[in-house]
Protein backbone atom coordinates (compact mmCIF):
# COMPACT_ATOMS: atom_id res chain seq x y z
CA UNK A 1 0.00 0.00 0.00
CA UNK A 2 2.70 2.60 0.95
CA UNK A 3 4.71 1.40 -2.54
CA UNK A 4 1.76 2.48 -4.10
CA UNK A 5 0.85 5.66 -1.96
CA UNK A 6 4.79 6.48 -3.00
CA UNK A 7 4.83 5.76 -6.86
CA UNK A 8 0.79 8.20 -7.44
CA UNK A 9 2.56 10.91 -4.75
CA UNK A 10 5.91 10.62 -7.39
CA UNK A 11 3.75 10.72 -10.59
CA UNK A 12 1.79 13.53 -9.18
CA UNK A 13 4.11 15.41 -7.80
CA UNK A 14 5.91 15.28 -11.39
CA UNK A 15 2.85 15.60 -13.78
CA UNK A 16 0.82 18.30 -12.14
CA UNK A 17 4.13 21.39 -12.31
CA UNK A 18 5.38 19.36 -15.69
CA UNK A 19 1.79 20.08 -17.23
CA UNK A 20 1.71 23.83 -16.13
CA UNK A 21 4.95 23.88 -17.78
CA UNK A 22 4.20 22.37 -20.71
CA UNK A 23 0.94 24.72 -21.19
CA UNK A 24 3.53 28.09 -21.18
CA UNK A 25 2.31 29.05 -17.75
CA UNK A 26 3.81 31.53 -15.64
CA UNK A 27 6.24 30.94 -13.17
CA UNK A 28 3.99 31.25 -10.09
CA UNK A 29 1.35 28.31 -11.77
CA UNK A 30 4.26 26.08 -11.42
CA UNK A 31 5.10 26.33 -7.93
CA UNK A 32 1.05 26.75 -7.01
CA UNK A 33 0.92 23.34 -9.02
CA UNK A 34 3.32 21.83 -6.38
CA UNK A 35 1.77 23.40 -3.52
CA UNK A 36 -1.47 21.62 -4.42
CA UNK A 37 0.38 18.20 -5.03
CA UNK A 38 2.26 18.30 -1.82
CA UNK A 39 -1.10 19.92 0.62
CA UNK A 40 -2.90 17.02 -1.13
CA UNK A 41 -0.77 14.61 -0.48
CA UNK A 42 0.33 15.84 2.93
CA UNK A 43 -2.76 15.97 3.94
CA UNK A 44 -4.00 11.97 3.01
CA UNK A 45 -0.63 11.29 4.55
CA UNK A 46 -1.59 12.79 8.06
CA UNK A 47 -5.10 11.51 7.65
CA UNK A 48 -4.14 7.66 7.54
CA UNK A 49 -1.75 8.27 10.20
CA UNK A 50 -4.61 10.40 12.65
CA UNK A 51 -7.42 7.65 11.29
CA UNK A 52 -6.61 4.46 10.62
CA UNK A 53 -4.21 3.81 13.92
CA UNK A 54 -7.24 5.07 16.28
CA UNK A 55 -9.80 2.39 14.66
CA UNK A 56 -7.55 -0.45 16.52
CA UNK A 57 -8.59 0.07 20.22
CA UNK A 58 -4.86 -1.89 21.36
CA UNK A 59 -2.48 0.73 19.39
CA UNK A 60 -5.00 4.14 20.35
CA UNK A 61 -3.01 4.90 23.68
CA UNK A 62 0.20 4.36 21.22
CA UNK A 63 -0.51 6.27 18.34
CA UNK A 64 -1.68 9.85 19.92
CA UNK A 65 0.51 12.65 20.35
CA UNK A 66 3.82 10.85 19.28
CA UNK A 67 6.79 11.72 17.30
CA UNK A 68 5.54 9.32 14.61
CA UNK A 69 1.58 10.49 14.24
CA UNK A 70 3.15 14.65 14.78
CA UNK A 71 5.99 13.97 12.71
CA UNK A 72 4.76 11.89 9.45
CA UNK A 73 2.30 13.97 7.14
CA UNK A 74 3.72 17.98 8.53
CA UNK A 75 6.97 17.43 5.97
CA UNK A 76 4.95 17.16 3.02
CA UNK A 77 2.28 20.05 4.27
CA UNK A 78 5.23 22.09 4.81
CA UNK A 79 6.78 21.70 1.44
CA UNK A 80 3.45 22.67 0.48
CA UNK A 81 3.12 26.02 2.10
CA UNK A 82 6.87 26.82 1.28
CA UNK A 83 6.06 25.73 -2.54
CA UNK A 84 3.02 28.34 -1.89
CA UNK A 85 4.59 31.06 -0.89
CA UNK A 86 7.46 31.06 -3.46
CA UNK A 87 4.08 30.75 -5.77
CA UNK A 88 2.73 34.31 -4.21
CA UNK A 89 6.47 35.52 -4.03
CA UNK A 90 6.89 35.13 -7.52
CA UNK A 91 2.41 36.03 -8.53
CA UNK A 92 3.84 39.39 -6.94
CA UNK A 93 6.65 39.98 -8.44
CA UNK A 94 5.11 39.31 -11.86
CA UNK A 95 1.78 41.55 -10.86
CA UNK A 96 4.40 44.49 -9.94
CA UNK A 97 6.22 43.79 -13.19
CA UNK A 98 9.90 43.22 -11.31
CA UNK A 99 9.82 39.37 -12.83
CA UNK A 100 13.56 39.88 -14.80
CA UNK A 101 14.17 35.99 -15.20
CA UNK A 102 10.66 34.33 -15.87
CA UNK A 103 12.95 31.06 -17.62
CA UNK A 104 15.85 31.46 -14.92
CA UNK A 105 12.88 31.43 -12.02
CA UNK A 106 11.37 27.68 -13.62
CA UNK A 107 15.13 26.46 -14.46
CA UNK A 108 15.50 27.12 -10.04
CA UNK A 109 11.93 25.94 -9.96
CA UNK A 110 12.28 22.61 -11.39
CA UNK A 111 16.13 21.79 -9.67
CA UNK A 112 14.28 22.93 -6.05
CA UNK A 113 11.23 20.43 -7.20
CA UNK A 114 13.24 17.61 -8.63
CA UNK A 115 16.07 17.53 -5.08
CA UNK A 116 12.40 17.55 -2.86
CA UNK A 117 11.03 14.83 -4.54
CA UNK A 118 14.67 13.04 -4.33
CA UNK A 119 14.13 13.71 -0.67
CA UNK A 120 10.27 12.94 0.07
CA UNK A 121 8.69 10.78 -2.53
CA UNK A 122 11.53 8.95 -3.95
CA UNK A 123 12.58 8.03 -0.67
CA UNK A 124 9.62 6.34 0.34
CA UNK A 125 9.81 4.26 -2.61
CA UNK A 126 13.25 3.28 -1.77
CA UNK A 127 12.91 2.33 1.12
CA UNK A 128 10.51 -0.62 -0.11
CA UNK A 129 12.49 -1.34 -2.75
CA UNK A 130 15.74 -1.98 -0.40
CA UNK A 131 15.93 -5.56 1.14
CA UNK A 132 14.63 -5.97 4.71
CA UNK A 133 17.34 -5.36 6.73
CA UNK A 134 18.26 -6.79 10.30
CA UNK A 135 21.04 -4.12 10.69
CA UNK A 136 22.55 -1.14 8.86
CA UNK A 137 25.65 -2.27 8.74
CA UNK A 138 24.07 -5.67 7.31
CA UNK A 139 23.96 -3.48 3.83
CA UNK A 140 26.77 -0.52 3.63
CA UNK A 141 26.29 -0.07 0.19
CA UNK A 142 22.51 0.28 -0.02
CA UNK A 143 22.34 2.51 2.96
CA UNK A 144 25.19 4.38 1.43
CA UNK A 145 22.96 5.00 -1.62
CA UNK A 146 20.07 6.01 0.46
CA UNK A 147 22.52 8.28 2.48
CA UNK A 148 23.72 10.18 -0.39
CA UNK A 149 20.25 10.39 -2.05
CA UNK A 150 19.68 12.26 0.92
CA UNK A 151 22.70 14.27 1.02
CA UNK A 152 22.55 15.00 -2.55
CA UNK A 153 18.53 16.14 -2.67
CA UNK A 154 18.93 18.19 0.91
CA UNK A 155 22.19 20.29 -0.88
CA UNK A 156 20.52 20.81 -4.46
CA UNK A 157 17.43 21.98 -2.59
CA UNK A 158 19.01 24.30 -0.63
CA UNK A 159 20.98 25.63 -3.53
CA UNK A 160 18.26 26.12 -5.39
CA UNK A 161 16.64 27.77 -2.48
CA UNK A 162 19.04 30.08 -2.69
CA UNK A 163 19.16 30.80 -5.95
CA UNK A 164 15.40 31.86 -5.70
CA UNK A 165 15.88 33.85 -3.12
CA UNK A 166 19.03 35.43 -4.42
CA UNK A 167 17.14 35.95 -7.64
CA UNK A 168 14.16 37.24 -5.76
CA UNK A 169 16.57 40.00 -4.36
CA UNK A 170 17.95 41.04 -7.50
CA UNK A 171 14.84 41.23 -9.12
CA UNK A 172 13.63 43.83 -6.98
CA UNK A 173 16.54 45.94 -6.85
CA UNK A 174 16.99 45.95 -10.67
CA UNK A 175 13.20 47.09 -10.50
CA UNK A 176 13.89 49.54 -7.82
CA UNK A 177 17.07 51.16 -8.86
CA UNK A 178 15.83 51.20 -13.04
CA UNK A 179 13.37 53.33 -11.48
Amino acid sequence: MIVIYSLVSLFGLIFAPLLAHLRGWKPAALFFAAAVVYGAFGAASFAQVQFVPSQIKQTEPAYHDTYYVVSHGYFTLNLGIAMAVFGAITWVQTRCGAMRYPTLTKILFWVLHIALIGSTAFQGALAFILPDRRRYIDYPELMETYVLTSLWSGFLSQMALLGLLGLLLWSILERWLGR
